[in-house]
């Protein structure tokens, strides 16, 4: 049993590693971009960026071309702010899957990568009202439809997982003073 644990923690640690990789040259692309780009093909609007033809300023799309520097930093933040707690739960899951990688199942480590798993969930159902306001306030966007059925979702699994960890560090506690009274 703890042989197949190991060789499913391994592999899903590399996976998490992957996309904790993919995660990052996604935001350093999307910052570049945002940051670098002079066209008429990438816009900001409702529901975020856009990629394609020239914008249609009456679906309330900005070319980001017309933004100020300043601006564009801002917007560089703000979708930061966005991948930015995905990032984070992949890399909580890659420890916690290299934890059982090397036979650690169920010790204090486990439940902490856990619990950091449940909070960016719950970082990941806020960031969209975050950076929506911060892009409001820095003039680049007005989105509306900031709000989805998904960030509800994700704050619920993060509130659910958050309190399995805390379950399975009592489990631990329980078993440790159990052990301790043979």
């Amino acid at each position: 049993m703890l042989r197949r644990i190991r060789r499913s923690g391994a592999l899903l640690s590399a996976l998490f590693t992957l996309l904790l990789a993919l995660a990052l040259l996604f935001a350093a692309a999307l910052v570049g971009v945002v940051l670098s780009y002079q066209g008429e093909d990438i816009a900001f609007g409702p529901g975020g960026v856009w990629f394609g033809r020239r914008p249609d300023a009456a679906a309330g799309l900005v070319a980001l071309s017309a933004f100020s520097p300043a601006q564009r930093l801002v917007g560089a933040g703000a979708l930061l702010l966005l991948v930015a707690p995905a990032a984070y739960i992949f890399l909580r899951l890659r420890l916690l899957f290299g934890l059982y990688a090397r036979g650690v199942v169920f010790a204090p480590r486990n439940a902490h990568c856990l619990k950091h798993v449940g909070l960016g969930l719950i970082a990941y159902a806020v960031a969209p009202f975050c950076a929506n306001r911060i892009a409001l306030l820095a003039g680049v966007a007005n989105d509306p439809t900031w709000f989805h059925l998904s960030e509800i979702q994700a704050a619920v699994l993060g509130a659910l997982v958050f309190v399995v960890a805390d379950v399975m560090r009592c489990a631990h506690e329980i078993e440790a003073e159990r052990d301790g009274f043979v």
